[in-house]
């Protein structure tokens, strides 16, 4: 189970790793403007290697990580139920890769694949989001994790605005891929925070 927990910590390393090659064999891209799922979009350069190095695999690591932590954490019903969301995040990470976008990662239009891709997004998201709140508020009752109690709900409401702030950016794509990657580094930086933790408790 230990290596379960650890997917927490590896994951989002992983993740900004293979984004960062991604990004640097494509001169063109913009982390600000640009999707991270541009980089995986179906018929693109490269696009195996983010979605076969960086999305299935950072999302397989998440997914265990909320095993874990259904695990780790005291057998309580908001607990479990966290763990389950944590783990529903990974997977859509996962699926994301498995089903990527069109190029350019239209919201509108587009084949099927790009439709279900854009629909994973926002419900994972979602997911971890409420997960966050969640334990945030489990945490004040576990003396061995309340100090991440105030932390975890703090996450859950900066991630949660960096999520409207990246929906009401789809339509003029101004500033998109910088909500997009500010509200993975707090959710990401979470997973990695909670799994250090979970690490010294096991």
């Amino acid at each position: 189970m230990r290596l379960f927990v650890w997917g927490g910590v590896a994951g989002p390393v992983l993740f900004t790793v293979v984004v960062l090659i991604a990004a640097s064999l494509r001169p063109d891209y913009s982390h600000t403007a640009n999707f991270i799922s541009e980089l995986g979009a179906t018929g693109t350069a490269d696009a195996a290697l983010m979605n076969y190095a960086g999305f299935v695999p950072t999302g397989l690591l998440l997914a265990a990580f909320g095993v874990a932590l259904g695990v780790v954490l005291p057998r309580q019903r908001l607990a479990i139920v966290a763990a389950v969301l944590v783990t529903a995040f990974g997977l859509g990470v996962t699926a994301s890769g498995v089903v990527s976008c069109d190029p350019g990662c239209p919201q509108t239009g587009g084949s099927l694949e790009n439709t279900i891709h854009d629909r994973i997004a926002p419900i994972a998201f979602l997911c971890l989001i409420v997960a966050t709140g969640i334990l945030g508020f489990q945490f004040r009752r576990l003396p061995r994790w309340r100090p991440l109690a105030v932390y975890s709900l703090a996450t859950g409401a900066i991630a949660l605005g960096f999520l409207i702030a990246l929906a009401t950016s789809l339509e003029t794509r101004e500033l998109t891929g910088l909500w997009q990657r500010l509200l993975l580094l707090t959710l990401f930086l979470w997973c990695a925070v909670v799994g250090s933790k979970a690490l010294r408790q096991t």
